[in-house]
This record gives structure tokens, sequence and C-alpha cells, in this order.
């Protein structure tokens, strides 16, 4: 079984918030609009496990539950290789 190679950026959790609000999406966050791209799941911002773009811009938000997470790095590595 081959795996792909995916970069991660990670973010300390005291730049969390700094990072949303960058990004314009913090105050969705916090109001339970953004669901997990891979299971549906609301994000909070106790639950927020990983984020990505897809080719056209639009921030994807995965929980931290290791399934997603696994789920949104292949997901993430198929974005990269088109």
């Amino acid at each position: 079984m081959a795996f792909a190679k995916v970069t991660l950026k990670a973010v300390h959790d005291t730049d969390l918030i700094r990072v949303l609000k960058k990004l314009g999406i913090y105050d969705d966050v916090v109001s339970g609009k953004f669901r997990c791209f891979i299971c549906g799941k609301p994000i909070t911002l106790e639950n927020l496990g990983g984020m990505f773009k897809s080719r056209d811009g639009k921030i994807h938000l995965v929980c931290n539950d290791v399934k997603c997470l696994l789920a949104a790095a292949e997901v993430t590595s198929k974005i990269a290789n088109r």
C-alpha cells in the first residue's frame, strides 16, 4: 500500500482565533455555521481538527476525529496532485 505525501501546517491553539479571524471565518465557526467536511458534525473551537482550501479557494473545516483527519489528508493529497 503506497501512501501519498501530504504537507500539514500546524496552528498552535493560542493562534487559532487569530488565524480564523484572518480568514474571515471566526464568527461562522463560533455561531456553528461550519460542519465537518467529512462527517458533517458541527465544528466548534473545541473540536476543530483541521482546515484546507479547495481549488476554488473555498475553506473547508474538519473535526478532530482521527478518521476525518485521515480522510481529509487523502482529499488534500488528491487536490495537490491535480
